[in-house]
């Protein structure tokens, strides 16, 4: 997929860093607006990172198949065994069994919706620490020699972010690096985006009717009906995963936004979905071959989107895009089952002063 403008992303990420599958997935459709934010550095920290093993056990909670052969992902309403990626003769292969995605969302919008919202002022902060991987910046992955990449970096490693509950207020990003130190800058304020919320207060205006919110993800306005393209649900499950990763989400828009991605046609459920930082969760996940070209080399053209969750504490941990494809030539570098991107929330909460943790 091509390359998505600072525009696109949510505020304070002007990351133009960061070629995560998501935002490349978004460019397929309408793109989201962002009509401010600060530029994050391009010089992103190199650390040894963490690479997902091709093939996982399942574990006891909820476990699924994905039918890898063929990179197509296993709808919700097959219920078979397949080998997972590597085919039936690798010694690591683990099959796993499909199951319907619908009952966590559920879970998921029934707690969201329990939840008390609490009083947030205007002068207040958002505060987000996420952990971020991409493969091209992995010192034990990357761009083969010889082989096209782009000259864009990508964000990889340590963030912390404050931003204004209203957009009126500057913020901060401050990135830590591997050897202790911390690069920060300030992060503008926010006008309201387009197609998503830049800060709090916009995201409070997000539907919380479970209809209204899937048009929405859907681009739809009124009297328009969905394409049922594959591309349009793709971009859908993006746009939604976006939010969960960038916003701190009133009870009833989070609500809403389950209900709404449990609509999204092609869902599966995961078992063993892993997190940037390494964290394990059941993840709903869509197959996104195809849907993004071949702008992402080492991609190969077949991978899924997972939104993962901790199935017991029923919260939020992050996205991932996993290949799905073995290599079939040296610019083809990642193997099934290898992480594209990902990003963990590790912390998020709302604090009076930037620098404030929660």
């Amino acid at each position: 997929m091509s390359e998505i403008p600072e525009k696109d992303l949510p505020p304070g990420r002007h990351h133009v860093l960061r070629e995560h599958l998501m935002r490349e997935i978004r460019e397929t459709g309408t793109a989201t607006d962002r009509t401010s934010g600060s530029e994050e550095d391009r010089d992103q920290p190199v650390r040894t990172f963490w690479r997902r093993p091709a093939f996982v056990a399942p574990v006891a909670a909820a476990t699924l198949t994905i039918a890898i052969a063929v990179g197509v992902g296993v709808t919700r309403d097959a219920a078979t065994d397949a080998p997972r990626p590597g085919g039936a003769d690798s010694p690591m292969a683990q099959p796993t069994i499909t199951k319907d995605p619908d009952p966590l969302l559920e879970r998921l919008a029934v707690a969201a919706g329990e939840e008390l919202p609490g009083e947030i002022k205007n002068d207040q902060f958002i505060y987000t620490k996420r952990e971020t991987y991409h493969w091209k910046v992995d010192p034990d992955k990357g761009v083969p020699d010889g082989c096209d990449t782009t000259l864009e970096g990508y964000e990889y490693g340590v963030r912390e972010l404050w931003e204004s509950v209203d957009g009126r207020s500057g913020g901060l990003s401050r990135e830590l690096k591997g050897n202790g130190e911390a690069i920060e800058r300030g992060i503008a304020r926010q006008l309201p985006g387009k197609n998503t919320a830049n800060f709090y207060r916009q995201a409070e205006e997000l539907p919380t009717d479970p209809e209204a919110m899937r048009r929405w993800l859907y681009g739809l306005g009124p009297g328009e009906k969905p394409s049922g393209s594959k591309s349009a649900d793709v971009n859908a499950f993006a746009k939604a995963g976006n939010l969960l990763t960038t916003n701190l989400l009133p009870p009833k828009v989070a609500a809403a936004l389950y209900r709404a991605i449990a609509e999204i046609p092609g869902l599966i459920a995961v078992s063993d979905a892993e997190d940037a930082a390494g964290r394990t969760g059941v993840a709903v996940a869509l197959d996104v071959s195809g849907a993004f070209g071949t702008a992402i080399r080492g991609s190969q053209g077949t991978a899924r989107a997972e939104l993962i969750f901790d199935d017991e504490a029923l919260t939020f941990l992050g996205e991932s895009v996993v290949n799905l494809e073995a290599p079939t030539e040296k610019c083809d570098p990642l193997e099934a089952g290898d992480l594209v991107s990902s990003t963990a929330v590790l912390a998020r909460g709302v604090v009076d002063t930037t620098s404030q943790r929660p």
